[in-house]
């Protein structure tokens, strides 16, 4: 059951990928002008970003972003391996909804010279992730190869985000661009349904008995052991975002 909670870490880190298009830019002219003091920029930047996720909920081609509300992912694979647990999984046809209702609560900014860390603290009531999904496992000796769909909401989601990152300029702007990033989400409560798990529907039953059980253990075990499988795919999709995003329209970095 573990390859089902992987599946939806990764989902619920991971994002989705929206098509590279012509470099245009965001045009912030009716979003808040920030001050250039870090200290007092941070709830300035909470209500810019509060505004946004509702406002691009529907996409924008002209910036090459997707509808988001649900996110749509094609496929996603990524490896595992944690005890006697270890394997590859892929999933497809993947969407995942509720994003749209994302709320940021707290963002703190400090800046040094061109470097600038950001710790940003969000809420999602709900979040329901559908799609389809294959593994090959190896637990301890035994050989699985799980293939079948599977449904999972997750309540109450608080995201706590930190990022290092650093200025750059390009066409005459000023840009972010994010180095590191660590991502500790908190879920209040979690459903997950499946099938294909085993041969035998009695079996996935009781498989499905105690991932909802003990979603928590297996949660707390995995999140940090598929780091390297899911932070370079948020560099890269947050940096592709913010490459279409002039920061000097909304807050000045150092000159």
């Amino acid at each position: 059951m573990q390859f089902i909670a992987v599946a939806t870490i990764c989902l619920l880190a991971g994002g989705a990928y929206a098509a590279p298009a012509e470099v245009k830019y965001l045009n912030g002219d009716d979003l808040p002008k920030c001050p250039a003091d870090a200290d007092q920029a941070g709830e300035c930047i909470k209500n810019i970003m509060n505004e946004l996720i509702p406002r691009l909920r529907k996409g924008d081609p002209d910036l090459g972003i997707q509808p988001y509300d649900p996110f749509v992912i094609d496929r996603l694979s990524f490896q595992y391996s944690s005890g006697a647990v270890s394997g590859r999984i892929s999933v497809r046809n993947v969407k995942l909804y509720g994003f749209a209702e994302h709320k940021i609560q707290k963002v703190n900014v400090k800046i040094d010279g061109d470097k600038i860390k950001l710790r940003i603290v969000s809420q999602l009531p709900k979040m329901n992730l559908l799609g389809n999904y294959k593994a090959e496992m190896l637990v301890n000796s035994l050989q699985l190869k799980p293939k079948g769909n599977f449904n999972v909401t997750l309540f109450d989601v608080e995201n706590r985000v930190v990022t290092d990152g650093e200025f750059y300029n390009k066409d005459g702007r000023r840009f972010l661009r994010i180095k590191d990033i660590d991502v500790n989400p908190k879920i209040r409560d979690m459903i997950i349904k499946a099938n294909g798990i085993f041969p035998d529907p009695e079996l996935d039953e009781l498989a499905l008995n105690v991932a909802n059980s003990y979603w928590r253990d297996i949660y707390g075990i995995i999140l940090p052991e598929t780091r390297e499988s899911w932070a370079p795919i948020m560099l890269r999709l947050i940096n592709e975002a913010l490459s279409h995003v002039p920061i000097d329209q909304f807050i000045h970095g150092p000159e």
